[in-house]
């Protein structure tokens, strides 16, 4: 009996992912070198990727490539849920403070109350601690996985297993391009777009973005509400003047303070022209408005900072207060509740929740200076 090319190419494909030659979590090589390795058509490859993608073995990501997703058909049951009344929720988070994350795990807990029983894990950056920590939560038993990720390049491949097969999962404050799964983020274009436009407002032009080197998609998303502000006020922005090399407030990376602000310090010396500054996190603004300081300019007389999130400390009325991007961290926490607890009832609910950001003014932003600043 005559097989099919493309049944062919999909047998031995699948005979590869099952076997472990193309483990969970690996890219597939492009449809151009499968189709010289089989010697067939690109209609014939894509035909038997389509064939792999019913299966549940395999994803589609723009831009990044096809990735294997699980080693076993989506067909086959999904692991076994808690058999508790009350469900229980896997938590896994990179890391968490007062300037972002204790609020959005006070916003689970409190949206969880007595409907159901939240157990934590912690990675701190660590990506294969990430994948451990799924894959114990999900071997104890719990019903649903809340995951805050250390990036949006990669995904760890336990969550892609069981994305693969409709176990209840909702990513927080990240989004995985590709890859069918529930989120709840705010709007950080939105959020970006308006605190460059506040700067624009008080007479700023030249604007520089200042960013840590995080693989995560909010870094990515502030750089587009920042060009889109740009763009819209047309403003003109040379590409490539952002700073976004810091590591000291990455998870798990090697950078350090002392390291960053040398870094900022010679950034702004060597950039006079900017007046104005978006920082993608208050901790990094902290430490710019150190830098500032060391080369003698004063915020905001010379320089004026605006950045995402900040402490409440709202007993110290002696902390200095940036013009910040606030997110409503305890809602995001609580609706990702809300929609795990409906995906458990429902595992085939899959759904994107942006929430809004307020632009809050504080004391790190006022009119740009009449004179051009020295370095």
């Amino acid at each position: 009996m005559h097989v099919p090319l493309y049944q062919r190419v999909y047998e031995e494909l699948r005979a590869d992912i099952v076997s472990g030659v193309f483990q969970v979590g690996d890219r597939l090589p492009s449809e151009e070198s499968l189709s010289e390795r089989f010697q067939v058509s690109a209609i014939t490859t894509k035909r038997a990727l389509d064939l792999l993608r019913t299966d549940g073995l395999i994803v589609r990501r723009p831009r990044l490539g096809t990735f294997v997703t699980s080693a076993t058909p989506a067909t086959e049951s999904a692991p076994a849920p808690s058999t508790g009344a009350v469900p229980v929720l896997g938590l896994v988070v990179t890391t968490f403070d007062d300037t972002f994350g204790t609020r959005v795990i006070e916003g689970i807990l409190d949206a969880a109350g007595t409907r159901a029983n939240v157990m934590l894990k912690r990675t701190r950056g660590d990506l294969d601690l990430e994948d451990g920590h799924v894959r114990a939560l999900v071997a104890s038993g719990v019903d649903g996985l809340l995951l805050l990720p250390s990036s949006s390049q990669f995904i760890p491949p336990a969550v892609l297993e069981l994305v693969s097969r409709k176990f209840p999962v909702v990513i927080l404050d990240r989004v995985f391009d590709g890859v069918p799964v529930s989120s709840v983020s705010s709007d950080n274009i939105g959020g970006a777009k308006a605190a460059t436009e506040h700067l624009f407002a008080l007479g700023h032009e030249k604007l520089a973005m200042v960013s840590a080197s995080s693989q995560v998609s909010t870094v990515t998303q502030r750089r587009q509400g920042f060009v889109r502000a740009h763009a819209e006020g047309q403003v003109p922005l040379t590409e490539g003047d952002d700073l976004h090399s810091l590591g000291a407030t990455v998870p798990g990376s090697s950078g350090d303070v002392d390291t960053d602000l040398a870094t900022l310090e010679s950034y702004i010396a060597s950039h006079p022209e900017f007046t104005g500054y978006v920082v993608a996190e208050y901790n990094l603004a902290v430490l710019l408005r150190e830098a500032c300081h060391r080369l003698g300019l004063e915020v905001p007389n010379d320089v004026s900072i605006a950045c995402f999130d900040h402490p409440l400390a709202f007993t110290d009325r002696e902390l200095f207060r940036f013009t910040h991007v606030s997110q409503d961290q305890a809602t995001i926490g609580a609706r990702a509740v809300e929609h795990l607890l409906a995906q458990i009832r429902e595992p085939s609910k899959i759904e994107r929740i942006v929430l809004p950001t307020t632009l809050v003014v504080g004391q790190s932003t006022g009119p740009a200076p009449t004179t051009a600043r020295r370095a």
